[in-house]
């Protein structure tokens, strides 16, 4: 019987797992032999698996997005984070997966939310703004790169990591920003800039990912980054709205504001932004951006653990583990 990969235990032998390949990395242990490390990921969520004889025959064979059949997997904990044996194990086609009544849909976490109910609501707010240039280019965007940005995940592993990630994440943000602009009614802020920087500043991930399940980055994401990547977005579609200059010749302003926005997005040089924030709004989205990142990936962490445990330590928030003091019933 297989078994759904947040149903694994420590201890757990003799389990069955079908799991889509999301990453694999080979390498040499101390003793001189190749091992694989092998991301896996079905519907209910990931796990990191080994396999520690590595044949000739296992490297052409365990290839990102290819659906695996783990037999006689061993589930066990190391460093307090669950790990998977594999010892034998099957690359299943379609047809194969049929015969267990599953499809390649059936192995991507999702994001929670009907993107095709929020996305037109998300439209139709842009559709509203006053500002002509702010609207002409983010709509020209996401048509232009619409099935993408409602379909690819915001990273690879930091955070907003499944499908539909993307949108879920900008999203997020635009509701993060329009839920406090009562609250700063007295402050000097273009909310609907906040809003465009808000559904613009991870755009050009569309780009940097390799594909739909986030497997690598491609050349553009390894050589560019998707900050350059969106901030080009803006320009040639600014450029092709006839809106990047003013009759005089001047650059258009809004298209400069646009475009810090995306490019102060991390808000600090040595967190990837080439500019920090100069405009107050920039540092809105900045602010957002970091703590809907923190608050996905420790709450990420802290779902793979039980109530009075502590996470594994978690690079991205400085090496810090976290206590989960929820209990089940509480969730």
């Amino acid at each position: 019987m297989i078994k759904p990969i947040a149903n694994l235990v420590n201890n757990d032998r003799d389990v069955q797992v079908i799991g889509r390949i999301e990453r694999v990395i080979l390498s040499t242990g101390s003793n001189g032999q190749n091992y694989m490390i092998i991301n896996l990921v079905d519907q209910s969520g990931r796990i990191e698996a080994r396999k520690w004889l590595v044949q000739d025959g296992d490297v052409e064979t365990i290839k990102p997005n290819e659906i695996i059949l783990i037999e006689n997997g061993v589930a066990s904990e190391y460093r307090n984070q669950l790990q998977l044996k594999v010892q034998n194990y099957k690359i299943l086609d379609q047809e194969e997966l049929k015969k267990w009544n599953l499809s390649y849909d059936d192995f991507f976490i999702s994001a929670p939310l009907d993107v095709e109910r929020e996305y037109p609501k998300l439209i139709e707010l842009i559709q509203g703004f006053k500002n002509q240039d702010y609207k002409a280019v983010t709509l020209k965007i996401l048509n232009d790169n619409e099935a993408k940005f409602k379909k690819y995940p915001a990273a690879m592993t930091i955070h907003h990591n499944v499908q539909s990630g993307l949108f879920w994440h900008s999203y997020t943000l635009v509701r993060d920003c329009l839920a406090i602009k009562p609250n700063y009614a007295y402050a000097q802020v273009d909310w609907e800039l906040v809003v465009c920087g808000a559904i613009l500043h991870d755009i050009g991930k569309v780009v940097e990912m390799a594909d739909v399940g986030a497997t690598d980055y491609s050349l553009e994401g390894k050589l560019l980054g998707h900050i350059s990547i969106g901030n080009t977005f803006v320009a040639e579609a600014a450029k092709s709205l006839g809106v990047f200059y003013k009759d005089d010749g001047v650059i258009n302003p809004n298209i400069t504001l646009l475009e810090h926005m995306i490019l102060a997005s991390h808000g600090k040089n040595e967190y990837g932004s080439p500019v920090e924030p100069l405009l107050i709004e920039a540092i809105i989205l900045s602010t957002f951006d970091n703590l809907d990142a923190k608050i996905f990936k420790v709450n990420d962490e802290l779902q793979k653990i039980g109530y009075g445990e502590w996470t594994p330590r978690i690079p991205t928030e400085d090496m810090k583990m976290f206590y989960n003091h929820t209990s089940e019933k509480e969730k």
